[in-house]
């Protein structure tokens, strides 16, 4: 493959053991990009420089290790993407990696030694130069009042990610996604205006909308054997008539109970448990669904597991896209799978992307799945023609 000269990445190699830094620097020069190899502490720091774009860096040095070394450029607010390699175990690989991303710093990807030159090119395709990258200015940063007159002007609208049967393929139910077309600058992610919302106060009317909208579609889709799952914000759940305001929701549209999946993130209703007990038992009481959202991420305890009474625990996605090529990711999903079931309670994994994800979870008992190998989220009509007809 040709790599023109704007496209080539300057790249800086560290490994104590000289032959194989140098290796590596070789690869990279084969691959088409410029690369500069050290093997010790004082020549990366000769050798350091902003003008790096990545640092391929091996953990296990005995003057200056990887960690010290990710917590310098940290300190030093290095811009460079990392790609970390070590020929030890795995999993320090692994924490390595989320200490890197926890302080903001982009990791391409990990190396296990020995690896190929094809595998060390496919993770540096992976680089986007700082220039190219996509970011909102603070001019497309929503406001209060933006948000506000967003609202009252009606700019919100749901799509539906379709959920599916693992062992039979089938769709068994859809999640509803909020988004916001803003008249004059398109569409505006979630992750911009969903903390926005929570701080302002907002949240509440924005989750008003999405249960009418959402408990509307369903009623439409009444006759069809499917769930909603809807996201509701933690900062919802402290209306101790929530449940009953949802049982009068669903009789007046005629929707059985059962069909409605409330969705709660695992970091924010295990931060404060017993605030909200009162209201998700007797949500439970009334036959609504209650799942546990982005399992993995958080740090629930075992005993706050079996208070809560969830159905339905959704595997985060950052584990099952990975699931099976990370050793760890794997061990993640294996044990929430055991622990779902060992609950009596049926898993979700979010995030497939191909077929091998997807006949992995259906080996493990995973019951129903979502995610782009599946289908993408989309209009109700479209849900309609391709999987309700």
């Amino acid at each position: 493959m040709h790599i023109s000269k704007t496209d080539q990445i300057n790249i800086l190699v560290i490994d104590d053991e000289t032959d194989m830094s140098e290796f590596v620097a070789d690869a990279v020069t084969a691959i088409g990009h410029n690369a500069v190899a050290v093997s010790d502490a004082d020549d990366f720091v000769r050798a350091y420089s902003t003008a790096f774009d990545v640092i391929i860096l091996d953990l296990f040095m005995p003057k200056l290790d990887g960690i010290e070394i990710i917590r310098f450029l940290h300190e030093n607010r290095s811009h460079a993407s990392l790609v970390l390699m070590s020929g030890k175990d795995k999993s320090i690989l692994h924490s390595a990696s989320e200490l890197a991303s926890e302080r903001n710093m982009e990791v391409l990807g990990v190396l296990e030694k020995p690896f190929t030159i094809d595998q060390l090119e496919a993770i540096l395709d992976k680089f986007i130069p700082h220039a190219h990258r996509q970011k909102a200015p603070p001019s497309d940063i929503p406001t209060e009042q933006g948000l506000r007159r967003g609202i009252a002007d009606h700019e919100f609208f749901l799509v539906y990610q379709p959920q599916f049967d693992l062992n039979t393929g089938m769709i068994s139910g859809v999640e509803a996604l909020l988004r916001w077309q803003h008249p004059v600058r398109g569409l505006i992610h979630p992750g911009l205006f969903i903390p926005l919302a929570e701080q302002s106060g907002l949240i509440n009317n924005l989750t008003e909308y999405v249960l009418e909208e959402a408990m509307s579609q369903m009623a439409r889709w009444r006759d069809h054997d499917i769930t909603m799952s809807i996201n509701v914000s933690p900062t919802t759940v402290v209306d101790l008539d929530m449940p009953e305001k949802l049982d009068e929701m669903i009789k007046a549209r005629d929707i059985a109970p059962e069909k409605i999946i409330i969705e709660l993130t695992e970091t924010a209703i295990m931060e404060n448990v017993g605030s909200y007990m009162d209201i998700l038992t007797r949500l439970r009481m009334k036959n609504f669904g209650l799942s546990i959202d982005d399992f993995g991420i958080g740090y629930s305890s075992m005993q706050q597991l079996v208070r809560v009474p969830f159905n339905e625990l959704k595997i985060d996605q950052s584990f099952i896209r990975q699931a099976v090529t990370d050793r760890e990711c794997q061990a993640v999903t294996q044990m929430s799978m055991s622990l779902a079931h060992g609950l009596n309670m049926r898993v979700v994994a979010e995030g497939i992307e191909n077929q091998e994800t997807y006949d992995w979870l259906k080996s493990m008992g995973c019951e129903i799945g979502q995610g782009f190998h599946m289908a993408r989220p989309t209009s109700p009509v479209e849900i309609e023609e391709r999987f309700l007809s």
